[in-house]
């Protein structure tokens, strides 16, 4: 991979960082170097993870994570993490967020936080798109009983020209 589509970013070591959104292009990587605890939490889109920690049970010992949106991954201080969208080149960004940890914090709280947090945002965007569904539905049986009232046939065939 050549250098111009490699990032480095290295969290500070104070503690007043503040978490927010990164954005990752599909095509590019990034390398994270973490100078505390934190989760990695992806919150769009889909992102291979290398990492330098050994994973544990079934599956890819070598520390290789997919991660998709919603999901977390706990880092310790020192380890080493290389970030790739799954996406092709062209196609939507991840957007991760980096939320730096406090020694004396239990490194599940975010997660634990995180499996409530997401559902309930997303079952609010699902209510909202079947509120909106509703009203449409609503407003296209209002035409149609208005269409039936006047008389006016409410799909015409198509007529033959000789």
């Amino acid at each position: 991979m050549s250098r111009s589509n490699f990032l480095e970013i290295q969290t500070s070591q104070d503690h007043d960082t503040v978490a927010g959104l990164w954005k990752l292009a599909p095509g590019r990587a990034l390398s994270l170097q973490p100078r505390q605890n934190g989760v990695l939490r992806v919150a769009q889109g889909d992102v291979w993870v290398t990492t330098n920690m050994a994973r544990h049970g079934a599956g890819n010992e070598l520390g290789d994570y997919f991660l998709h949106a919603g999901e977390c991954l706990v880092v310790s201080l020192g380890q080493h993490l290389v970030l790739e969208p799954m996406a092709p080149t062209g196609q939507t960004p991840v957007f991760f967020e980096w939320t730096p940890t406090h020694d004396s914090w239990p490194t599940h709280t975010p997660q634990s936080a995180n499996a409530v947090t997401q559902p309930l945002r997303d079952l609010g965007l699902a209510l909202g798109m079947v509120g909106t569904a509703l009203a449409d539905l609503s407003a296209g049986l209002v035409d149609y009983g208005r269409q039936l009232l006047r008389g006016r046939p409410v799909a015409t065939q198509p007529q033959h020209c000789s």
